[in-house]
């Protein structure tokens, strides 16, 4: 039998820690186990739990990927901010997603707009995109 909940201390940090099933909360040295593997943490505020936040860059013309967690998480929330650089979140799995910057900025006709007299050819992206991003865990 796992044991699963801990309401103390856990390393250096004190809290509420609850594993997923068959997962101890916390090792034989008393580490805590990996944040993917816990459903609830009394550090984490707000209504979900931050599974990973991090920095990527993508570069013109491509995607990269992430893996977020080695074991499913339902429904996960991703957020991203590029610093007004344009960028897509291409897909979500339930252990990954994937950017992409496109080689050039969409064109208006691409939305299915077009401006009378102009010109909708889109520029060059940047070289590189910075994205930081941060993974919520998702309600089932």
């Amino acid at each position: 039998m796992s044991k699963r909940v801990l309401l103390g201390k856990a390393g250096s940090d004190y809290g509420l820690f609850i594993s997923k099933l068959g997962v101890d909360v916390v090792d034989g040295s008393n580490n805590l186990c990996n944040k993917d593997l816990l459903i609830f943490d009394s550090r984490e505020k707000g209504y979900t739990q931050v599974i990973e936040k991090g920095t990527i860059n993508v570069t013109r013309g491509s995607s990269s990927s992430k893996t977020f967690s080695s074991i499913v998480i339902p429904n996960p929330v991703v957020i991203i901010n590029s610093g007004g650089q344009y960028v897509e979140l291409t897909s979500i799995s339930s252990t990954a997603f994937t950017l992409a910057v496109p080689s050039a900025y969409p064109t208006m006709s691409s939305y299915g707009y077009s401006l009378h007299g102009s010109s909708t050819t889109g520029g060059n992206t940047p070289n590189t995109t910075t994205v930081n991003y941060i993974v919520l865990r998702g309600y089932a």
